[in-house]
């Protein structure tokens, strides 16, 4: 077992989605009963629909502002992780990961990332379930961590 800082990405779930997701579903529900109400009692409600349909926009701005803290080098957070071997395969948290270091040598990159496959629409969907670097000053140890228990690193 090793314990070392490791930069991982955090993930958008819980309360930050619903409070993106509330404002998108409370639009939803006033285009189709604003539609609704036009439709069957008075054609002047497809004005009012008009005017909730450009509404998009500011909902979509802050939609893009709420999810910021998730999107580039904001999007990563130093976390204690603590790293098993078996069997020359490196796990984290019960899942297998793929050790990959930089030309440089100065980060290591541990993910589990794996590829899926639609069979209907023959469509490509990449499932991130750990995504990791660990950088300087940690990498040597973590280096000759793997080396000892004979897990193998690719190069980029």
């Amino acid at each position: 077992m090793y314990t070392t800082t490791v930069k991982i990405r955090k993930i958008l779930g819980g309360k930050p989605a619903l409070k993106m997701l509330v404002p998108l579903g409370i639009w939803v529900i006033l285009i189709l009963t604003s539609f609704i109400i036009g439709v069957k009692v008075t054609p002047l409600a497809l004005l009012i629909m008009i005017i909730i349909f450009f509404m998009i926009i500011p909902i979509t701005y802050y939609m893009r502002k709420s999810t910021d803290e998730f999107r580039g080098e904001e999007s990563f957070i130093n976390k204690k992780i603590t790293f098993n071997v078996i069997n020359g395969e490196l796990y984290a948290d019960n899942i297998k990961l793929n050790v990959t270091q930089n030309k440089a040598r100065t980060k290591i990159i541990v993910d589990n990332i794996s590829i899926i496959t639609t069979p209907r629409y023959k469509a490509k969907t990449y499932m991130v379930r750990f995504l990791g670097i660990v950088e300087e000053p940690y990498v040597d140890g973590f280096v000759k961590f793997l080396i000892d228990n004979g897990v193998k690193i690719k190069n980029r």
